[in-house]
């Protein structure tokens, strides 16, 4: 006869148990790895909203400065600069003082204004040639001989 003897089974409640931790370990780690991504995330977008208030902050200065210089290149506030220099100008004439140029660097052809300028180098020239000539700068003091 047979004896009944205990037959060892193994219990899958061990193997559903080691997979159950392992589930649990392993979605700690995944939590702890998104919560890092997190924070990095967080301190890049921090970053980047304080660049763009700074990007902000230097258009409007840049706006501010644009408009401060159109305002000093109006010719009244350019009247009243060379006034405060103290220098006796005005703009330029378009007809009589403004000379084109060429990309040869000589002004171009047909201009009266070049036409102007040599007649008065010419002037000038016949000027310097007809004076006389300087005395040296000494002043002789008038004195009476007795």
């Amino acid at each position: 006869m047979k004896r009944n003897r205990k037959v060892k089974k193994h219990s899958r409640c061990t193997v559903n148990s080691v997979n159950f931790v392992a589930l649990i370990v392993l979605s700690f780690f995944a939590l702890m790895v998104y919560w890092s991504q997190d924070a990095r995330c967080t301190a890049l977008a921090q970053e980047i909203g304080k660049a763009e208030k700074e990007f902000a902050r230097l258009e409007r200065d840049c706006q501010r400065e644009v408009g401060s210089w159109e305002e000093l290149k109006t010719p009244e506030s350019l009247n009243r600069a060379l006034i405060r220099h103290g220098l006796d100008m005005g703009a330029a004439n378009p007809g009589e003082q403004v000379v084109n140029m060429t990309t040869a660097g000589l002004p171009a052809p047909g201009q009266t204004s070049v036409a102007r300028l040599r007649a008065r180098r010419g002037s000038i020239d016949r000027m310097v040639l007809n004076t006389r000539p300087a005395t040296s700068g000494v002043r002789r003091k008038n004195t009476v001989r007795r």
